[in-house]
């Protein structure tokens, strides 16, 4: 995680190691950095993978303002044994994040350059049934057990991070698979207890 200001690069702060290789083979794929609207810092959610193969597992961590980890990115769900890919969050207040996310079984994403496009290769079964929303406290501490989004008729695309804060939950828009010239809108109303 790198602190830029106005439009430098001021200095990398925190680091997360991970694995990589020359022909763009590697552990992480995209996921989100948000900004907490009730203090300096943020939170971010990513995918990670092992390099011998096998699922990659969601991560969380905060960071303070100045781009430094308030604790080490963790595993969201470190005794599961299924996938959880295209990551993001939105802040809830008092130290909550809402976090979507596609879970599947085995490990799915076999191709890692694919997560610079628009199809990721994700089996279309996933993409309809495996959209899930969890609810993290603070330290990445899941509250409640997640959501399956997609029996809610909200399905999450995998390869598209966009998701927004709404005053009453929160919106998202996607296309409909890759190549399709129609999108969806879908807007979801939370009540957090």
């Amino acid at each position: 995680f790198t602190a830029f200001a106005h439009g430098a690069h001021l200095a990398t702060r925190a680091r997360f190691d991970t694995w990589g290789n020359g022909g763009g083979r590697q552990g992480v794929t995209q996921g989100a950095v948000k900004a907490d609207p009730e203090g300096p810092g943020f939170a971010s959610v990513f995918s990670f993978g092992p390099e011998a193969g096998g699922p990659d597992r969601l991560h969380f961590s905060a960071l303070h303002a100045n781009a430094t980890f308030v604790a080490p990115p963790r595993p969201i769900f470190p005794n599961s044994s299924k996938s959880q890919l295209g990551g993001n969050l939105a802040p809830f207040g008092g130290g909550r994040w809402l976090v979507v996310y596609t879970e599947a079984e085995g490990d799915i994403l076999t191709d890692y350059l694919r997560v610079y496009y628009d199809d990721w290769g994700i089996p279309e079964d996933v993409r309809a049934g495996g959209s899930r929303l969890a609810i993290l406290g603070s330290d990445g501490e899941l509250l409640e057990e997640p959501v399956n989004a997609s029996a809610l008729g909200a399905r999450f695309p995998v390869e598209i991070g966009h998701l927004e804060r709404r005053m009453d939950g929160v919106s998202w828009a996607s296309i409909d698979g890759p190549g399709a010239s129609t999108a969806t809108l879908v807007r979801l109303r939370c009540r957090l207890a």
